[in-house]
């Protein structure tokens, strides 16, 4: 049976006294239209004094299959008097768009409010068993359905866990829910809810969580597979024979991030492929190489039943110098640990607020915060010189070692056309366009990436040292020829006609938005989709030039022999540009070969008769071994049993939710998201067009994704717009745009700050991946 917002509140009330619902007066549109004064001094009457809510409890919203969440009008703090109440009433029924009867819910407002917000009682896009609660602390009641505010916070809990909940307010909020589920027999609810600072729960709405006719995969039970991982996580938190630090974070960001490489729920041939080519072993090699401990024994990565995440101690450990004494450097390792605990939200920024990685102008006082940690002056000196040796040996300017590791990516170019226009098989060129990608693509990407981040450093340190400002920081930076700029120049030779379509892809169609996943398409294979039609190509060439003058120059040569950096000003300024440069050719040169690889696995499942969406799932370990174990057993039937295995795994990976950065083996049962990280709504993906939304009649927003501010339920007009993407600034995984988003199933992230919000706003197309939790910005 189906009721109004009043209706299901009256219900409950009646039925389970212990649940806290305000007094309420419904009022049918019939009646209060027939007799307007009456009815509104019965309000008077019943509001006493208190200022009123005043919300929609329409026929049309909160059904089964659509709740229509924040599509009509609620008015909070209604003066109680005649023309307040009456305007208000009006104005909700007016919202309906109907003439029929319905009804209108009144409420006293609640005051003494703590938090407020919403409850999923199982995920929105899955309905696997989690508790999702965004809430808002403070006062204002309609904080998280207005989505007007980015002050949210977000707490998940696995519905089947015996860990204890810590936070008293949570715990008694889903205790509350618990027995609303068992008393409504439905275990998929949309509940509002305050707090009062006195403890109590109030429940102000619950409805079930709308399906809308989607496709939902059968629920499975989680509780076996998290205790897998948490059992894991546990081991691997133990101190380590071969590794400084007591203990370890995992987080899905850190050093080689693979959540913005992979997605945070990659299929089985991308993680695999990228364990392979980089965060096995070659991570290590590259580190050591460039004056690191040795790591190469450690793999740095390690998969949750398909969830990928960054070992932190590992990385720690990474970087700290082979000639810092073991001593200090556990010291160092444990400090970079119980920072990362203390202040999660820097996983994605760990070698700018956690590490000390390399030398740079200003380190010297910015390691004497060691001080309050304690460190003495003595470990804190033998720190500092053992970063200023590294960097020294990494920018050296005749025997620097990035030079070296730039030059081999020509051997790369030659040995890549070796392997594919020969007559080797499937199966071997695949083992050797993975090897030797490994050794002149991956590894000397890896050298010159770590160049690329000191040079990086060192502007960054010009900037707060005073020696050139922020905006010519920028302006340096869009001067440097990376390949994106080149690639941005020949599509606009291209649009003029000074270029064929052809000679551009035969230069850049090798290119896949998602590097490692065989599905997503090369520019050669999608070019409309990715660029549109050529005539409508429209490139703003980002060109001009810096140069230091010599007054900077000057400082800056001050500054080195100051501190010790063996390199002239000259020297320096040319580290800057050629490995920031060629970080970014290296890159385009290696996934050269990460394409080739991928087409190629795509052809091996062709001439077996295995799909590509199956060949997804595949093991690239199984491929390599072919190269050197012949099977009794066909190759499809061992492609087969793979893929089958890695499918139900996905599965799971799909219905589980993680934190991004598990600072303990309890966080995966119970885990609050970090502050301004987004939230992905539905579980499909989008390439399109960006639209920042102004308002404006000629802007086309069919089929593109809209750029909005706040997720205001006031902009719910978008949808008859027949809008492919939405992406918000503010705005929680429970606001009412989240909600219409993921019964429309149209692909959103929600919340995502105001640094994401910028930065993917200045794209003109991007990819929405909600799966994997990712955003690639395609095309500027």
């Amino acid at each position: 049976m189906e009721y109004t917002k009043a209706g299901m509140l009256n219900y409950i009330k009646e039925n389970l006294s212990f649940v806290n619902i305000l007094p309420s007066m419904i009022i049918k549109s019939n009646v209060f239209f027939e007799n307007i004064s009456d009815v509104i001094n019965e309000i008077i009457k019943f509001a006493d004094n208190k200022p009123l809510v005043i919300r929609s409890s329409s026929s049309m919203e909160d059904t089964l299959e659509y709740s229509n969440a924040g599509k009509f009008e609620s008015f909070l703090n209604v003066y109680p008097n005649y023309n307040s109440i009456r305007d208000a009433v009006e104005r909700v029924y007016q919202s309906y768009h109907t003439e029929s009867d319905e009804e209108i819910l009144v409420q006293p407002m609640l005051s003494d409010i703590k938090k407020s917000g919403v409850v999923f009682t199982s995920d929105i896009d899955t309905f696997a068993d989690y508790y999702t609660i965004n809430f808002f602390e403070g006062n204002d009641s309609a904080a998280v359905t207005s989505g007007s505010s980015n002050a949210l916070r977000t707490f998940v809990h696995y519905k089947n866990s015996s860990h204890f909940i810590v936070d008293k307010d949570m715990r008694s909020l889903i205790t509350m829910c618990r027995h609303i589920e068992s008393f409504l027999k439905n275990d998929a609810l949309d509940i509002e809810f305050a707090i009062t600072n006195t403890g109590e729960v109030f429940i102000f709405q619950v409805r079930p969580i709308a399906r809308c006719n989607r496709n939902i995969n059968e629920k499975i039970d989680l509780s076996p597979i998290l205790s897998r991982i948490y059992k894991k996580a546990k081991k691997l938190s133990v101190q380590h024979p071969f590794l400084l630090g007591h203990t370890t974070c995992f987080g899905v960001m850190p050093d080689w991030n693979p959540a913005e490489i992979l997605g945070v729920r990659p299929k089985k041939l991308a993680i695999s492929l990228y364990k392979e080519l980089i965060t096995d072993s070659v991570w290590a090699h590259q580190r050591y190489d460039y004056g690191y401990r040795d790591l190469t024994m450690h793999p740095l990565m390690i998969s949750f039943c398909g969830i990928p995440y960054i070992d932190t101690r590992i990385t720690f450990n990474s970087f700290i110098p082979k000639s810092l004494n073991s001593k200090i450097s556990e010291k160092l390792v444990n400090y970079y640990l119980n920072r990362l605990s203390e202040y999660p939200k820097y996983h994605d920024k760990i070698e700018f607020e956690i590490v000390y990685s390399c030398y740079y102008l200003g380190l010297h006082d910015k390691l004497k915060e060691l001080l309050a940690y304690g460190f003495n002056e003595n470990e804190i000196t033998r720190i500092e010189f053992s970063l200023l040796e590294l960097t020294n040996n990494i920018i050296a300017p005749d025997k620097g070692l990035y030079k070296a590791d730039i030059a081999k990516v020509l051997t790369l170019e030659e040995n890549y056309k070796k392997i594919v226009q020969s007559d080797i098989s499937i199966v071997d060129k695949i083992y050797w366009l993975i090897e030797e990608c490994k050794t002149y693509g991956t590894l000397p990407f890896a050298g010159v990436a770590r160049a690329g981040f000191i040079a990086v450093q060192f502007l960054r340190s010009f900037v707060s040292s005073g020696i050139i400002d922020r905006k010519e920081y920028d302006t340096y930076m869009n001067s440097l020829n990376t390949i994106n700029k080149i690639m941005n120049v020949d599509l606009k030779k291209m649009y003029e006609g000074t270029i064929s379509k052809e000679d551009f892809l035969k230069k850049y169609g090798h290119i896949r938005p998602g590097t490692y996943d065989i599905l997503s398409k090369r520019y050669d294979e999608a070019f409309d989709e990715y660029f549109g039609d050529i005539g409508s190509i429209d490139i703003e060439e980002k060109t001009g030039t810096f140069l230091f003058s010599k007054k900077q120059m000057s400082r800056i040569q001050l500054e080195l022999e100051e501190n010790g950096l063996l390199i002239t000003a000259e020297e320096l300024i040319s580290f800057i540009k050629n490995s920031i440069e060629g970080r970014e050719y290296l890159k385009f040169v290696f996934t050269k070969s990460v394409s080739e690889i991928l087409q190629l696995v795509g052809e091996l499942g062709k001439r077996v008769g295995i799909s590509i969406d199956d060949m997804a799932y595949l093991d690239i370990s199984i491929v390599r071994q072919l190269y050197v174990d012949l099977y009794t057993g066909d190759i499809k039937t061992i492609f087969e049993e793979n893929i089958r295995d890695n499918k139900v795994q996905y599965q799971s990976a799909v219905q589980i939710k993680l934190p991004s950065i598990i600072v303990k083996p309890e966080d995966i049962y119970s885990f609050y998201l970090l502050s301004e990280e987004p939230n992905f709504i539905t579980q499909k993906s989008i390439t399109s067009n960006v639209v920042i939304f102004d308002n404006r009649d000629e802007q086309k927003l069919e089929g593109n994704v809209v750029f909005i501010r706040a997720a205001d339920p006031g902009y719910d007009f978008l949808f008859s717009k027949k809008i492919g993407g939405l992406v918000t600034q503010f705005g929680g995984a429970n606001s009412h745009m989240a909600i219409r988003c993921a019964e429309l199933g149209i692909p959103a992230v929600i919340g995502v700050g105001e640094q994401n919000y910028l930065e993917w706003g200045r794209y003109q197309r991007i990819m929405i991946d909600c799966l994997k939790r990712q955003v690639i910005k395609i095309k500027q």
